[in-house]
């Protein structure tokens, strides 16, 4: 395997998440305190913790707190509060993250350089989330000296990059990303996930999908490594939009069926249609028609289920496009007549409109009204013959 290949990444992230988890019982079972203290907080500050999924880290940080308070470790208690406060920035809790950090800035002994660099960093990031923009900058001015040593010291520059992609200063922000990765330790995988995920943004953005598709899936390789499947999911459907924008349907599938497989395990109602949209579309351009009607078809029930007459009437008209661009007109009718049916029976006049126009076209442009009325009545004859 490649070292440098996305699958060697997942597997080193995996393997170092692994031992992080199985770290701590172990440190339980040897009586000595001072080591049990330190695999809590290693573990507590480098397993990576996303908003709405189960984590172990809030039970790691309480026990590692009670563990410091009995052994007068105030350094500790330190990267522990700093902790607490990255975590409810993640979780989106903003105020009570600030005034997390106002307490320890507070705090007497004051924290350290080090500490105060993480503390600095993690404050300009949540003023970027609040769009307190001038904050932000004057937060991130106020980190003076050299870079502090240590993974603690690129925090900073992630903050300073978070700023620059509000401002849509994409170029500057791009630079910055791309500098925060080439420092960052592989054991931040919390925090690179993160970074190569803004990047893949800032490329978008920059109008550059090829070039976005290699930091999305390191993300993607990433997250499954750490086992947070709803944002696996995610970034399945981004990674596969990008291999459809650029032509790779074989790849555009590929993710999609990984993002479909994993919806068996962890529903996502509202992403599966886009998942299914994307998958029907690749799999047409891969000339596999009949699995493109299919899946195309769940998905205009699931978008008639939920009410959404967008999407219905995108998918009826996708899948008539299908039976069109291969010829067959008949079928491109009755899935034009099916989908009109149900907009009426739902109430539906805008989907009534758009299908009739797309009827009134068949007829009137693509066949002429001779070959179509002769077409309608044999479709017609058939049906009753069955």
């Amino acid at each position: 395997m490649n070292p440098c290949s996305p699958e060697a990444t997942e597997a080193r992230a995996r393997a170092f998440l692994s031992e992080l988890l199985m770290a701590v019982p172990l440190a339980r079972g040897q009586g000595d305190e001072a080591a049990r203290l330190a695999v809590l907080e290693r573990a507590a500050l480098f397993s990576p913790v996303f908003g709405g999924w189960p984590t172990p880290v809030d039970g790691w940080l309480d026990e590692a707190r009670m563990l410091a308070r009995e052994r007068g470790d105030s350094a500790t208690l330190t990267r522990l509060a700093l902790r607490e406060a990255v975590l409810l920035m993640r979780r989106r809790e903003f105020d009570r993250a600030l005034a997390a950090l106002d307490q320890i800035e507070t705090a007497e002994p004051a924290p350290p350089a080090v500490e105060r660099c993480w503390l600095l960093a993690t404050r300009a990031r949540i003023q970027v989330r609040l769009h307190a923009f001038d904050a932000a900058q004057a937060t991130l001015d106020s980190i003076s000296g050299p870079r502090v040593d240590g993974w603690m010291g690129w925090l900073p520059q992630i903050a300073r990059a978070e700023l620059q992609v509000e401002r849509g200063e994409f170029v500057a922000a791009a630079a910055s990303l791309r500098t925060a990765l080439l420092g960052l330790p592989q054991e931040l995988v919390e925090e690179r996930i993160q970074v190569l995920q803004s990047l893949g943004f800032v490329l978008i953005a920059q109008l550059q999908p090829k070039a976005a598709r290699e930091p999305l899936e390191l993300a993607r390789r990433l997250l499954r490594a750490a086992g947070i499947w709803p944002e696996v999911i995610q970034m399945d459907l981004a990674v596969g939009s990008l291999h459809a924008a650029c032509g790779d349907a074989a790849s555009a599938q590929t993710c999609y069926g990984s993002a479909a497989e994993l919806c068996e395990r962890y529903p996502q109602p509202d992403l599966e249609p886009l998942l299914g949209l994307g998958s029907a579309r690749a799999l047409a351009a891969l000339g596999q028609g009949e699995a493109a009607f299919s899946v195309a078809l769940e998905v205009a029930k699931r978008y008639a289920q939920q009410g959404s007459v967008i999407g219905y009437v995108s998918m009826i008209v996708f899948i008539a496009s299908l039976h069109s661009d291969a010829g067959h007109h008949d079928e491109t009718y009755r899935t034009l007549v099916t989908g009109l049916v149900v907009a009426r029976h739902r109430g539906w006049a805008a989907v009534e409109q758009v299908l009739g126009a797309r009827i009134a076209h068949l007829r009137d442009t693509v066949l002429g009204p001779e070959r179509f009325d002769a077409m309608a009545r044999e479709l017609v004859a058939r049906m009753k013959a069955r």
